[in-house]
Formats: structure tokens, sequence, C-alpha cells
């Protein structure tokens, strides 16, 4: 029989912290921000929105970078689906992430389950975490939601199969998605619904992937049934590649690869199915032709594993991996715990993840999609006939998930759940209801009732101006707890401004962080400098130093942004002010705003960078080497960032070589290995 049930799942878990209070005004930036693409192999047509609908800035969200890496046990609120074949796990504080998929029958775990909570920065608001599956939208990168709550509801289909659904609302796309997950009697196989609505009649732009972790092994085989990929690497430009095997030449490699390519006689030859063969981090995009099936599945040498797939809808299949490189496996580690590995099997609207789609005001999309088990055979998946292992898997799918069934099971879906509300079973955050409180009937639901969405500090202030009121003006010290942008959000605080309702410090700063968020930087500015004669504050004084630092004048940044830090000595903000101060070469300074600083700030990660960075810049190199061994931690470096590398090269050859110019930082490149605990380089 077929359940679900509300529960608790127990694991050691890091503090997620309080978000930071600074508006992103300083562009959100992804390590696949800037691609160049291979036009010798990719194709106009393919290329056609390849970096088309990027976004400049995450706000209105908030960043979320105050978590730690001390463990306690925390229970999190859990929903179990399950039947006599399978039980699935989700988390509804965890952006609705299906954490596991147990087969029963077989008494095997077939995704990768994280054994603690620990953030790292790998999100667009910067928390993320590995492990099971995630549900990515809106905006290319980790979705908005991956440690934020879900709204919840629970339903039946007709039969009386139980209905878990999640849904949420995308503020920067103006969209609407749910999940309605499902595991009816007998089925040895999830299935998830998504649904995506554009919520007003604006066009705007769509993306979604789902990503699932699977444990990496030797046995493990990748199986997509596509003869071809697009392949990016840390380095390298998009290229359309053969699959399973890719030939690289070493002067297009870099790192570990350029050398194990050099030592081969100047070339390699990759399977990229098999991906502990694969010397550093790579994402591969699976050109799924259309007549095919849409799946991927990473059976093991038994011809068991894991297996996705859907209607056609979803037709992208991606491969990411983290390599076997020195830098690879130590993000592993850093996300879960020493031993654990994963891969990542993903599935998406578009071919690629370079990619935003046109959704038009109004529309609206729908696919399914499935988890199970597959059962392929063995000496097929493990042979070294890539098309025989896709036909195994295909052939071994279609008999026990055929295609006929998912697409009728969705015609049935869209019958009996659209519409539809259930019982509340877990709360999100509101900022949907005060976009309708706003935008009235210019605001569609999509159908859902909002009584699963929360209205509490963050979104009580935008409820009051969405109704005419004004903006309660806290003290000048008391940090922002969320931010609005766009034209209609405008308009309200103007004209709650030009009423004197809003006509004080935090509502010029707010109209202030709305016209920056647009680009508009000269009125913004005339708000910042509104906001700080009203009461000087170092938020406004921080959204100026952003703005001046933009428009080339660093030391004038630098000056604000210490005055904010001094107002305001809080992580975020001491974090940028000694940024600045480094940019402008003010080593002094950095000390002397290192001095003034709580010893809970002073002592974090980050800060230590910049102390190292300064020790070194004013060559007191025997203390910035002890404290660059020591047990620093940089609890939110960032996928591609090489700070901690960068600064124990730079040590190394002001002591070896004397100087720290770019022949001896190359020297000390190509000629020293730093220690592990400072290497997070992807190449």
């Amino acid at each position: 029989m077929s359940t679900l049930t509300i529960t608790t799942y127990t694991m050691p878990s890091a503090s997620l912290g309080r978000e930071n209070p600074l508006p992103d005004l300083k562009s959100v930036a992804d390590a696949h921000a800037k691609i160049e693409i291979d036009e010798t192999t990719v194709n106009p047509d393919e290329a056609r929105y390849m970096g088309w609908g990027r976004v400049n800035t995450i706000l209105p969200y908030t960043i979320q970078d105050g978590y730690d890496r001390t463990y306690r046990d925390h229970a999190f609120k859990a929903f179990v689906l399950e039947n006599e074949y399978l039980k699935a796990t989700f988390l509804p504080e965890l952006g609705g992430r299906l954490w596991s998929l147990f087969d029963k029958e077989a008494g095997r775990e077939l995704l990768h389950v994280n054994p603690v909570f620990q953030p790292c920065n790998l999100a667009l608001r910067n928390a993320w975490i590995s492990g099971g599956v995630e549900w990515n939208v809106g905006i290319i990168g980790h979705t908005p939601f991956t440690v934020d709550h879900m709204a919840c509801q629970q339903l039946a289909l007709s039969d009386g199969t139980p209905v878990l659904r999640m849904f949420q609302y995308e503020r920067v796309r103006h969209l609407f998605y749910k999940l309605e997950a499902f595991l009816p009697d007998g089925a040895r196989e999830l299935y998830i619904r998504v649904r995506i609505d554009n919520a007003t009649d604006e066009d705007t732009a769509v993306y979604w992937w789902s990503n699932m972790a699977v444990n990496e092994g030797e046995d493990v085989r990748v199986v997509v049934p596509a003869d071809k990929a697009f392949r990016y690497g840390y380095g390298g430009k998009l290229a359309k590649v053969p699959v399973p095997y890719m030939t690289a030449e070493a002067d297009k490699l870099r790192g570990e690869a350029a050398r194990l390519a050099r030592e081969n006689g100047g070339r390699l030859d990759w399977d990229i199915t098999r991906t502990t063969t694969l010397p550093q981090s790579m994402d591969f995009f699976f050109d799924v032709p259309k007549e095919a099936r849409p799946f991927i599945a990473a059976p093991g040498k038994d011809g068991y594993g894991m297996c996705q797939t859907s209607t056609g809808e979803l037709r992208g299949r991606k491969l990411f991996v983290w390599g076997m490189g020195t830098g690879g496996r130590h993000w592993q580690e850093f996300l879960a715990r020493e031993g654990c590995a994963y891969i990542e099997l993903q599935a998406g609207l578009a071919k690629t993840q370079l990619e935003h789609l046109p959704m038009k005001g109004g529309e609206s999309i729908s696919w399914l999609e499935s988890y199970g088990a597959v059962q392929a055979d063995p000496a097929a998946v493990q042979g070294e006939d890539y098309s025989a292992a896709v036909a195994s898997v295909a052939n071994a799918l279609e008999a026990v998930r055929p295609a006929r069934v998912l697409e009728e099971l969705h015609s049935r879906l869209k019958r009996e759940l659209d519409g539809q509300n259930g019982e509340v079973l877990h709360s999100g955050m509101g900022f949907a209801r005060a976009e309708k409180a706003l935008l009235g009937d210019q605001f569609r639901t999509a159908g859902l009732s909002l009584d699963a969405m929360d209205l509490g500090p963050r979104e009580e202030p935008w409820m009051t101006l969405a109704a005419g009121g004004g903006l309660t003006c806290p003290e000048p010290d008391e940090e922002p707890l969320s931010y609005q942008t766009g034209p209609a959000w405008e308009a309200a605080l103007k004209a709650s401004i030009q009423k004197g309702d809003s006509n004080h410090w935090y509502g010029h700063y707010q109209l202030g962080v709305m016209y920056a968020a647009a680009g508009k930087d000269r009125e913004a500015k005339e708000e910042f400098n509104r906001s700080l004669e009203c009461a000087r504050n170092p938020w406004a004084l921080r959204c100026l130093a952003v703005l001046e630092d933009r428009a080339g004048n660093a030391v004038t940044a630098a000056d604000l942004l210490w005055e904010a830090a001094e107002r305001k000595p809080i992580r975020p903000l001491a974090v940028e002010a000694l940024e600045m101060l480094s940019k402008t070469e003010q080593y002094q300074r950095m000390y002397d705003l290192m001095n003034k600083l709580p010893e809970e700030v002073r002592s974090q990660g980050r800060i230590k960078t910049f102390e190292i960075l300064a020790l070194l810049r004013t060559n007191r190199y025997e203390e910035a080497q002890t404290l660059l061994m020591s047990d620093i931690v940089l609890t939110d470096v960032r996928e591609g960032d090489v700070l901690l590398t960068d600064l124990w090269f730079e040590l190394m050859a002001r002591r070896e070589r004397g100087s720290a110019k770019e022949a001896d930082l190359n020297w000390a490149r190509e000629n020293l290995k730093p220690p592990k605990h400072l290497d997070f380089r992807m190449v």
C-alpha cells in the first residue's frame, strides 16, 4: 500500500546561520558565466540561446553565507513516500530535495546520500549542499531554494494514491513551479510531475535541471542514448565531442590533465562514461536525438543502478564530475566527509546549462519524470560497444517503465491534479502573497492556494506597502531582512515616499537598492545620499561604495566601506571593506580595521586570508606562513576560487625567488605542490 508520512531525518549538521543583510549589487557570477564556444563543432542553431537571459544580480533574494562547519545533530522535517518496493525521503526545508531513494527489494540506495548537512559556496545565494536530487529553476545555477523552505500540500489521485505537492514562487523570473511526487501501489519507480507557470503577462526566461547525485565508482558507467556531447571543462571552450571516447590535445588542456597528456605523447583519450578516468572537473551535456527516449543511468558492474527518464519535454541530459585531481577530491570531502565521492546526473529543458529558454506571458510547461532502478545485462553495460550498453539499458527500462505509460500517466495527472489543492503540510516563504497584493489580477497563482506561504517579518513590510501604506522605519544599525525589485515595487515605494509614509532613511535606502538592481546608478546614488541625510547608516554607505567602485572610484569606495564596517562590524561588511582596502593597496589600514573587529569576526577564515595577504605584501613572510599553515578553513570558498593556493604560491615565490613577479609565480606553480587543505583548484 502506498503511504505518505511525516517524520524527521536527523544528521550531523552545520548551522546555516543568518542571511547576509547586504543586497547583491556586485553581480552574481557562476563558474560557467563566461564560456567560449568552439564554432567548428557547435553550430549557430545549437548556440542560439547560449548566454541569453543572464541576470546580473540575485536580488530580490538575500545571500545565505552565514554557515559554519561545526556539526550538531539536527532533525529536519521529512516526508516519506513508501510502497512495497521503494522508500523516498523528501526534505521540505532543503528545497524539497529528494534526499534518499531506497530500493527495499534489493536492499540498496539508489542515490548518493550525504552523511552530513554542510553548506558550501556553490549556489546562486551562496549556500549549497550535495547529495540526493535537487530541483533547479529559473536562473542558471543552483536554485535560490536549495536550502530554503518549500510550501507543501497533500493531495490524492482518483484511486487514492497519496501525492506530495511542493511548490514555490521564483521571484526573479516570476514563475510558479510545483513538484507532485507519488509512488503508486506496486510501482518500482517514483514519479515526479513538474509544472512551471509564468505568473504574469510579461515574457520571461525559463530554466530547469533536475540534479541527481549518485555514488561514483570505478565500476559505475554513465549510460545515455547519445553519441555526442557538448563538453565544458575549466580552461577550455565549449565543444561537441564524441561519446564515449573524447580525444584532447595537451596544448588545449591545463593542470593535471595537461601533464598526463604530455606524458602520453601529447594527447589523451578519455572514456567519458567512466568517470574515475577523468583527471579534472568537467561537464558533459549529451546531445540526445529527438527520436530517442530520454534517460540517464549509472549501472555498476552487475548492471544494476539508478535510472531517470521522463516524458519528451525534458530532453537535456548532463554528467558532471569533480575529476580525480587533488582539488576535485578535496571538494568532495569538503562537501561531505572523507571517502564520499559522487557524480551528478542531470535532466533539463534545454540541451545545455548555458541556456535560458524564452517563455511567453501566462505560458505553462509540464512534464513527468520517473526515478528507479534498472537491471541491464552486465556484459553489455561494461563492454566496449557503447551502443550495446545503451540498447541494454533502454530495453531494460522499457520493460519496467514503458514510455507510453509515462505519457498516459502525465495526461492523467494534468486532468486530476491541476486546480486541486489539499491539506497544508509545510509552509514556505510568502513573497508570492505580497506580489498578489500588489498586482491583483495581473498576477496568476497557477491555481495554487497561497495558504501554505508564510507572512513573517520578511514579507509583512511589503504587504503593508502593497496595501498603500509605508515601510516601517527601523533603527539605522538594524539589519535589513528583505528586498523587492521591479517597476511595480519601484512605483509603489516612490508613491509612499511622496505621501510621507516612507520618507525616511529606510524608504530611500530600499528605493536606492531597487534602482541599483535595475542598473539606474545615478538615481540609486541620489537615493542612498538621501538615506544618509535622514540618518547615517552602514547600509547606504556600503551601497554607495559599490556604485563608486563601479564608477572607478576605488579609494572613495574604500573610505565608505571603512565607515560602514566601523559602524556595524559584522562579517559581510568587514569582508567588503578589506577587499576594497586590498584593491587600493592600503595594507596598514587593513591591519587597523582588523584590530577593530570583534574576535568572533576576526577569527573567521575569510578575514584571516586578508591578514595573510597584508603580511605578505609588507614582507612579513614568517608570520604569513604560520597563519597560512594553521588550521585556517575558508568556509565560503567558491567553485573556481583559488585564493588559498594563490596566497601559498605568492608566499613560496617571495621566499624562494625574492619576488612575486609573474615569472616567479609561474615557477612556483610549475614546480611546487600546495598542501592539500589549501588546494581547491579544479584543473
